[in-house]
């Protein structure tokens, strides 16, 4: 029986209905094709592991963190955002280019793979390359630092964005019309003020940590927004104030002496007509013995008003226009003939605004123990509240921290006794300095 052989193209027979393919012996080591083939298939797979980490470097990075430390971040920090940040921008461009880099050269690596071993080889040796030095390591290094190496490899991954351009725009486009294009992320309010606390100075691996009174202060700042003058007033029946027909004799120069404010609320008639303020510095120059009137020292209309739904921010623009530390408070009620009426409920201060932006009491010489003022009081611990409330995380964490084995304990604290108490100190909080 004789064979019928058929030619097929350059490389292949066909033999009686049996297709036979030309095999080719894998190059040797010796031969000078085999040491390119060998460079090109190593430089594919670095070049695929560069895109692959790039692709996971650059676009774990987000638009509005680029824009953070382009402005706020060290000079090395803002030159590598500053060449980043039109990159990431690209979003979808940017990552597509990096996409079709990386398959183009996954994809060839198998053609000169097979020139230089056999096929069992080939696989093993390209799923070990791919894995290893093709994902994994790039990956991992680009994502620990890839601020540095995205900054680095801008100019080759512009010029990559040029060459495949007519290919990854219309993609991009595409997916731009889908999925909408990438914009920053803003943090909400109550996001950035966790993120704040956070960067407490317990926090581990933070080099610039933040003190208690900076979170406070910050996170303070950020609730007040919601916060109205009904928040933080004096009610009118706990405010020290004067009539103005009353006499600046010595009983009256005592009373205003002790109460320890700089200036005084004046009524005429009903205590909800407050006509002024009595400057306590103008009465340094006044004789007791002379009784003189008030109505003849304080001044007239020198306070603010303000309705209890006023934002503290609005009042707090308001105090800074300078034209007075005290504002009434009135409140704004219908009457049964469906009319608005207005009354005055109490005062607040410049002093109560910023206490509760710091969230802390300011104290000076004048401030008087709990037991001769309770009203006060209760002020102080409403505002200790919120600070002693954020810190039993904080304490929690401390305490359950091992002590490190250099750490000695503090000596002990001999026991406060009555003789000792302090009218200035704090009764919660850290103690302060008195003000010069």
């Amino acid at each position: 029986m004789g064979f019928l052989c058929v030619r097929e193209g350059e490389e292949s027979l066909m033999c009686n209905g049996t297709l036979y393919d030309r095999h080719e012996e894998a190059l040797n080591y010796k031969d000078g094709s085999f040491w390119v083939y060998l460079g090109v298939y190593i430089a594919l797979v670095l070049f695929a592991g560069l895109m692959s980490g790039l692709t996971m470097g650059l676009l774990s990075l987000d638009i509005l963190s680029l824009k953070v430390l382009q402005r706020g971040g060290k000079l090395q920090e803002k030159k590598h955002a500053a060449k980043i940040l039109p990159l990431v921008e690209k979003h979808h461009l940017l990552l597509v280019t990096l996409l079709l880099a990386n398959a183009a050269a996954v994809e060839s690596m198998p053609i000169f793979m097979d020139r230089i071993s056999s096929p069992v080889i080939a696989i093993c040796v390209s799923v070990t390359a791919v894995l290893f030095f093709g994902e994994v390591v790039p990956q991992a290094l680009c994502t620990r630092y890839g601020l540095a190496i995205g900054a680095t490899l801008a100019p080759m991954v512009k010029l990559l964005m040029l060459l495949l351009f007519v290919i990854a725009w219309p993609i991009s486009k595409l997916l731009d019309c889908l999925l909408g294009h990438e914009h920053s992320t803003f943090f909400r309010r109550a996001e950035l003020r966790e993120l704040v606390d956070l960067h407490r100075e317990s926090a581990d691996a933070n080099e610039d940590p933040l003190r208690d009174d900076e979170v406070l202060i910050i996170q303070g700042a950020l609730e007040m927004r919601n916060k109205t003058v009904a928040d933080r007033y004096t009610p009118l029946e706990n405010v020290f104030m004067l009539d103005a027909n009353c006499k600046l004799d010595h009983d009256t120069m005592t009373q205003i002496s002790g109460k320890g404010h700089s200036r005084v609320p004046v009524y005429e008639g009903d205590k909800e007509n407050i006509v002024g303020l009595l400057f306590v510095k103008s009465l340094i120059m006044l004789d007791p013995d002379e009784a003189t009137p008030i109505k003849d020292v304080y001044k007239a209309g020198s306070f603010l008003r303000s309705s209890t739904t006023e934002p503290l921010f609005d009042l707090l623009d308001k105090f800074q226009t300078g034209k007075s530390h005290l504002c009434v408070v009135f409140k704004t009620q219908i009457d049964e003939g469906n009319n608005m009426k207005s009354r005055v409920v109490g005062i607040i201060t410049l002093e109560d605004v910023l206490e509760l932006l710091i969230q802390e009491e300011i104290w000076d010489e004048a401030d008087i123990t709990c037991t001769r003022n309770p009203p006060d009081v209760s002020k102080k611990v409403s505002l200790a509240k919120a600070r002693l409330s954020r810190m039993k995380s904080v304490d929690a964490e401390r305490s359950r921290r091992p002590l490190s084995p250099g750490f000695k304990p503090p000596e002990e604290v001999p026991e406060r006794t009555q003789d000792s108490y302090s009218d200035t100190q704090p009764l919660l909080g850290d103690s302060r300095a008195e003000k010069s």
